[in-house]
């Protein structure tokens, strides 16, 4: 199972709720192997209060980062299909809907279904 800090959640949370109206990018780094994401990692993203977005080019070129976190500040955290094709390309991905706080963010598979992570 999945685990994290739930400190790590909050404060991607936090980030969410600074960006908001807009949506919020950034990305889990940890250990696929362990089942842990250890770190937030920022990079530079595209925000609006439709959508937030990326350019690949400016991800690392390893195997750290595991997943993605982003929010959906109309209150749901549910994928959209968009999401759930984004989502493929990681480990675990997540949606935060407002308030952004952990109780409120929803844990996905590559393959959009939801999945349960323990928070430590």
């Amino acid at each position: 199972m999945w685990q994290a800090k739930k400190s790590l959640i909050e404060d991607a949370c936090k980030a969410a709720e600074n960006y908001y109206p807009d949506e919020f990018l950034c990305f889990f780094g940890g250990n696929k192997e362990k089942e842990i994401i250890t770190e937030i990692v920022m990079l530079p993203s595209y925000n609006s209060e439709e959508s937030a977005s990326i350019s690949e080019a400016v991800l690392p070129i390893d195997d750290t980062i595991i997943g993605c976190f982003h929010s959906h500040p109309n209150g749901n955290n549910k994928p959209s299909q968009e999401d759930k094709k984004f989502f493929k390309k990681y480990f675990i991905n997540a949606i935060a809907s407002s308030p952004f706080n952990a109780e409120n963010t929803a844990f996905y598979s590559q393959k959009g279904e939801k999945i349960t992570i323990k928070l430590v």
